[in-house]
Formats: C-alpha cells, structure tokens, sequence
C-alpha cells in the first residue's frame, strides 16, 4: 500500500504542477486553461486514490483509467493546441510521466479487482 500512496500521491503532485505551471512557462491561452483543468482532474483523481491507499483500500480502476488517459492527452496536446518551447516539453514530459504511474496504477488496481471490466489474460 505504501507504494500505491507513493505513485498516487506523485501523480497528484504533478497534477498540482500543472496547475500553475502556465504562469511559469507564459503558456497561450488554450495551453494554459488546458493545463489548468486537465492537471485539476488529474489531481483530483489521484489524491482520490492517494486517500484509499492511505485507508488501505484498492484504487479505483477508472479513475487510474481516466488519470492515464489524461497523461497520453498530455503528451499530444501540445501539439494539437501549438504549443512551443518550454510549455510544449513541460506537457511531454509530465504526461509522459503520468501515463507511466497511471497505467502501473490501473494495472494494479485491477489485479485488485478480479471481476472488473478490464481483463488481465489474453483470451
């Protein structure tokens, strides 16, 4: 569970990075309110896990899902909304990071949850 509150808990910090990091960077408009809603959603969907992982109760898989989802947005965003420099990387590499803890996260919370909608054996 430690370790579960560990990458939970990082997530949300970096989703608590995206939140300001617009003022940092000097981001455009559509790179900015981007940032800001989709690091409040990723925020708010690991500090949920953080929260049952400090109560020792599994993580919820669609919320990993969603906060995985929101990383591989991140990573194309920049891209899509034409973002440059500093901005463009910090996207990168933050979902990039993201998308790496959320899908460990998501694995996990369902080998957690034999009966979930995700299958864990190739048919």
């Amino acid at each position: 569970m430690e370790m579960m509150k560990l990458t939970a808990g990082g997530n949300g910090a970096i989703g608590c990075w995206l939140l300001v990091a617009p003022l940092v960077f000097d981001a455009p408009a559509t790179g900015r309110w981007n940032d800001v809603l989709v690091g409040a959603a990723i925020a708010v969907g690991a500090g949920y896990n953080c929260a049952r992982a400090a109560r020792r109760r599994s993580m919820s898989v669609l919320s990993t899902g969603v906060v995985t989802l929101l990383g591989c947005w991140l990573v194309i965003a920049p891209f899509a909304l034409g973002l440059e420099g500093p901005a463009l990387w910090n996207d990168v590499v933050s979902g990039t990071v993201v998308a790496g803890i959320g899908s460990y996260n998501t694995y996990v919370a369902a080998a957690a949850h034999p009966g979930s909608s995700f299958r864990m054996t190739a048919e």
